[in-house]
């Protein structure tokens, strides 16, 4: 009777082996998994929450180092003479305040434009960061690259932006706004898939655009007619 029932005991030891196995051969590898993360819009979904969480409840989530790119903005009178600068004071965004040493003007954001801006310290040594929010991102689309076909891409477009983003003094003073709202704009290599998750931390939080020099400085790198005080 023993040695009749060992076979069926090793027979069953040897499906329920088999059976362990059937998982672990079925189950997709993380290029498969990256891909159906694609294919189904969680990829999408994923990257869109991850810049609305970063946007810190701003309204608008793509913003721009302003003048000095620190805080308080504090420039030269020759420099506030700019018409960067007068763009962004005519519009309503800064405004002077008192505390500047003399030959030199302090700017802050007026009270009607506070929400649009934000302030960081990322080193409590160095001064804050000061930057001005300009629009939302909202993603359109993801796709694969890599030799590991694990990478992501994606694309997206500037969104809500404010009215005076479209201020005839705003876009001819800086030359950065029109193509950004106007363009589906593109981030490579901008994330790798592990461990079931894209790694969007990895993510540049100042996705800017190829080839222009992003942000609301006083001299921005390719004005036609930049003012004599940027050296033109």
């Amino acid at each position: 009777m023993k040695a009749s029932r060992e076979p069926k005991r090793g027979g069953a030891r040897a499906l329920l082996l088999a059976l362990a196995l059937v998982p672990a051969a079925c189950a997709p590898s993380p290029e498969e998994q990256a891909r159906r993360s694609i294919d189904s819009g969680q990829a999408v979904a994923e990257i869109q929450t991850f810049f609305d969480a970063r946007a810190q409840g701003l309204p608008l989530g793509q913003c721009a180092a302003v003048l000095t790119g620190v805080s308080p903005i504090q420039i030269s009178d020759r420099t506030a003479r700019l018409d960067t600068v007068r763009a962004l004071v005519e519009v309503g965004l800064l405004e002077e305040v008192a505390g500047a040493p003399s030959g030199e003007v302090r700017l802050a954001p007026t009270r009607k434009a506070a929400h649009w801006f934000r302030v960081r310290t990322r080193n409590p040594s160095l001064p804050s960061s000061i930057e001005l929010c300009y629009a939302r991102r909202r993603i359109t689309r993801a796709w694969l690259v890599g030799e590991d076909g694990k990478t992501l891409n994606f694309a997206y477009r500037l969104v809500d932006a404010p009215a005076w983003t479209g201020d005839p003094r705003m876009r001819a003073a800086f030359p950065f706004l029109a193509p950004a709202l106007s363009q589906e704009l593109v981030a490579t290599g901008i994330a790798p898939f592990r461990d079931g998750r894209w790694f969007l931390d990895l993510a540049d939080e100042g996705v800017t655009l190829p080839g222009q020099d992003e942000g609301f400085y006083a001299c921005p790198d390719g004005r036609e007619r930049p003012d004599p005080g940027c050296g033109g």
